[in-house]
């Protein structure tokens, strides 16, 4: 991958981030991304990140 590939991926996350979301929206690519399940749990990769969110470690 050479820099400007790196540029052009990080502009296009850059402009994702930027646009509004509904929270339907955000779920749905969490669900899409196999974070979380379609329950709202999170996979089994990942249940270390609802631990931490229960905590309160992210504050």
């Amino acid at each position: 991958m050479t820099d400007q590939d790196i540029k052009r991926l990080i502009d296009m996350f850059k402009k994702k981030l930027s646009e509004k979301r509904t929270k339907e929206q955000a779920f749905a690519s969490l669900v899409s991304a196999g974070i979380l399940t379609k329950k709202g749990n999170y996979t089994k990769p990942y249940r270390n990140i609802g631990r931490f969110m229960r905590k309160g470690v992210t504050k």
